[in-house]
């Protein structure tokens, strides 16, 4: 469906181009709109490259068992009815890169969760209880310093790209709390 989306825009701007005779401004703007794409895809990599790294060495060195246990009264109300280790583990790793704002790394991390959490789903049907708390929680996860926010406000030349931090840590708090508030209200009806 994207993909008619996107051709019917197109379609559309070489219309109103070529109508209203600025052809060579769309072609123009069309190159320079596709190289700072390219440039803006390459910074956001390596923010993911690093998160991603450093997701894998907390993994590996056991910090993510330990952050697990520490959590784990939270961890049981989120999710009551218990999931395994390693879902745990990814769940973790996926809230903590949402956490410290390298949302786009938690992306890796959380399609990883969401299909352990579909595996441990004993209702093929629909999505578990644990699997709607899981992304309504991802989704609206508190960012403490929301890196790629930052990073984009200052590629577009943002003078105090930094001033997003309070508000952004005040509205993840009212969204989060939202959401976890509707997710057990519902799990609550479905009892």
């Amino acid at each position: 469906m994207m993909n008619y989306i996107w051709a019917g825009m197109l379609v559309l701007g070489i219309v109103f181009a070529v109508i209203n005779g600025r052809l060579n401004e769309f072609s123009d703007g069309l190159m320079v709109s596709c190289t700072n794409g390219v440039y803006f895809v390459i910074g956001l990599a390596g923010i993911m490259a690093v998160w991603s790294g450093i997701m894998n060495i907390a993994k590996e060195t056991g910090l993510i068992d330990l952050v697990a246990e520490k959590s784990k009264p939270l961890i049981n109300f989120l999710f009551p009815k218990g999931l395994k280790k390693d879902t745990i583990a990814m769940i973790l790793m996926s809230f903590t890169a949402n956490l410290f704002g390298a949302g786009n790394s938690a992306t890796v991390f959380s399609l990883k969760a969401m299909e352990m959490l579909d595996e441990e789903n004993h209702r093929k049907t629909s999505a578990s209880n644990e699997m709607c708390m899981f992304i309504a929680v991802n989704m609206s996860m508190i960012q403490l310093v929301p890196i790629t926010v930052i990073k984009i406000r200052s590629e577009a030349g943002s003078v105090s790209a930094g001033n997003i931090i309070i508000p952004s840590i005040i509205a993840g708090l009212i969204s989060m709390a939202a959401s976890i508030f509707i997710c057990k209200l519902y799990e609550r009806k479905s009892i």
